[in-house]
């Protein structure tokens, strides 16, 4: 194979050893997984050790044995909200892009960042960069901020505590208090602002996306130099993109009192 030698090699073994647990192997002790393997008992006591560690395993503690764990699931349903958000999406995506004719993006956030699931670009030169799969701090960013003002204050200075508030431009917000009064602020407008914070010379205005639970699980935004993008124009902008998100939510089966 090509990129055969390309592999790491105890990454790998890893891999080899939750793919051996299935419907018909539920449970499976460090020698059953050493003899199918191949592997030395200690190196596989190791891998299993470093799985269950992180939650991809997990021992019964009547048998000894190990089964797959919760963080699986965990990461399984993250990816299939992500495919199901960005396929929603894509439709109402589209309608802005052709509305406003400029860059419009789809984020979700993971951990202090948010990552960019589906960007489109507009016919006029110089759009703002904004690549699939591209990651941003979550507080420099509109995407981020307008999940982020949903989440339960306790929540957002937890995440302030472990992640910080970095400057990437002059123009980022760094005091936490400050932060505070600007995700009110976005809750009152309906809709975060990125004013040059994340990018000199770059605005965005974005509106949270819910899922059927009322859970903010992304982001839509509009994005553009500041000459195209006046602050006059931000609630005209914020308007736009809020009934984007309001159509996306909806199809995610969001059904709220009032939105």
């Amino acid at each position: 194979m090509a990129h055969a030698s390309k592999k790491i090699g105890s990454i790998q073994r890893a891999l080899d050893i939750l793919n051996l647990f299935s419907s018909q192997s539920s449970e499976l002790g460090t020698t059953e997984i050493a003899r199918a393997l191949g592997l030395h008992k200690s190196t596989t006591a190791s891998l299993v050790y470093t799985l269950e560690a992180n939650g991809f395993l997990s021992q019964n503690p009547d048998t000894r044995k190990y089964r797959l764990g919760l963080k699986l699931v965990e990461r399984a349903f993250a990816m299939l909200d992500q495919v199901e958000v960005r396929q929603v999406a894509y439709p109402f995506l589209r309608e802005l892009r052709d509305q406003w004719n400029e860059t419009v993006n789809l984020a979700i956030l993971d951990g202090p960042d948010i990552v960019y699931v589906e960007r489109m670009l507009g016919t006029k030169a110089l759009g703002m960069r904004s690549e699939v799969g591209r990651r941003a701090p979550a507080h420099s960013t509109a995407l981020g901020k307008a999940i982020l003002s949903c989440l339960p204050v306790a929540t957002v200075q937890a995440f302030v505590c472990q992640y910080g508030l970095p400057a990437m431009t002059p123009r980022t917000i760094t005091d936490p208090d400050k932060f505070l009064v600007e995700l009110e602020k976005t809750r009152e407008q309906g809709y975060a602002v990125d004013d040059e914070e994340n990018e000199i010379g770059g605005r965005c205005v974005a509106v949270p996306v819910f899922d059927h639970t009322g859970l903010p699980v992304a982001a839509a935004s509009v994005s553009a130099p500041t000459a195209r993008l006046p602050v006059s124009e931000f609630q005209q902008a914020g308007a736009m993109v809020r009934e984007t998100a309001k159509s996306i939510s909806r199809g995610l089966g969001y059904m709220p009192r009032s939105f």
